[in-house]
Parts: structure tokens; C-alpha cells; sequence
């Protein structure tokens, strides 16, 4: 069996800038708070990605990759930051705050969580409709098994072991990404 190759046209630069760059931004600030960092990582993401076009194999993909991309570059931001802190702080020998050191583990904290609900949040997207449905009315929106069923109009065993399966591939699915 041979492999074949689908060529498929690749957009210009320009026209992908267009399209991503609001999302870049989003994200970025979802892990920054920041808007002129965030502006800062979407222009960095985007000289990186530059770099890196001719790499691109496959167009389908380039939301996940610029997504990818973005998130690094923020995360590598954050721990800039957080090193550059530490060292003001090194440098001011008079000056002691504890504040300064634990702020920098709570933002490796909050970014490690974030990327973790995007995991999970991608994970849930991979899973059939069925099992996304019952898992989210579940998990996040905090409904019972009766209440599940009453609103899809299924036997509260069904919702029971969707939700049972649900967990099972999610964690299958996020276990292999770790």
C-alpha cells in the first residue's frame, strides 16, 4: 500500500494573519491578563511561525499549530517574568518580600491550569457527541443522572455508563499527551 501525499494550497501569510490573529491574542491574554504582553506574544508567534512556514506540512492543522505556538511563547513571557522579578528583588538586598516568591510559583500555577483546561477542554472535543454531551451536562454544569435523562430523553443507566465511558477515554486521551 502506497502512502499518497494530498497536496493542499497553502494560504498566504498574510490571509492566515488575517483569520488567527484575534484567537492568538485571546489566548495570549487568557494567560497574561496583560493587553500590551498579549499584543507583544501575538507579534512574537507570528515572527515565529513566519520562521517556521516552509515546516508546515499539513494547512488543516494551522489553528492548533499558531494555538501551540502562542501558548509557548506566553508561557516562556510568563517565566521571563517571573525570573526577572526574582532578580530585582535579588538585587535590592534590603528590600525582603515573600510576596514576590510565591507570585511566581501562582502564575506557573495559573498557566499550568489553564493549559490543563485546554487539554481537558480539546480532550472533551475528541470524544463521540454522545459521551460530550453527557459529560459536560455532568461535569460542568453539575446535573444529575435523572436530570441528564429527563433532558435527552434516555434511560438514566444510558447517561450512567456514557458518563462512565466518557471519564474512561478522556483519561486514556490525557495520558497520552502527558
Amino acid at each position: 500500500m502506497s502512502a499518497k501525499l494530498i497536496h493542499i494550497e497553502s494560504p498566504s501569510f498574510e490571509e492566515v494573519y488575517m483569520q488567527f490573529h484575534r484567537l492568538i491574542y485571546h489566548i495570549a491574554y487568557k494567560l497574561t491578563k496583560d493587553v500590551h504582553v498579549s499584543e507583544d506574544i501575538v507579534q512574537e508567534t507570528f515572527m515565529k511561525a513566519y520562521r517556521k512556514w516552509d515546516t508546515l506540512i499539513d494547512f488543516r492543522k494551522i489553528q492548533g499549530w499558531l494555538s501551540s505556538i502562542a501558548s509557548r511563547t506566553a508561557i516562556d513571557f510568563i517565566r521571563k517574568e517571573s525570573r526577572r522579578r526574582e532578580e530585582l528583588v535579588d538585587d535590592q538586598e534590603t528590600y525582603d518580600s515573600p510576596f514576590i516568591e510565591s507570585s511566581s510559583g501562582l502564575v506557573e500555577s495559573e498557566v499550568d491550569f489553564h493549559l490543563l483546561e485546554e487539554e481537558i477542554e480539546t480532550g472533551i472535543g475528541m470524544l463521540p457527541a454522545a459521551q460530550q454531551e453527557v459529560l459536560r451536562l455532568k461535569a460542568i454544569h453539575g446535573l444529575s443522572d435523572k436530570e441528564i435523562a429527563r433532558r435527552l430523553d434516555l434511560n438514566p443507566a444510558t447517561v450512567k455508563t456514557r458518563y462512565h465511558r466518557a471519564r474512561k477515554q478522556l483519561n486514556v486521551l490525557l495520558n497520552k499527551t502527558a
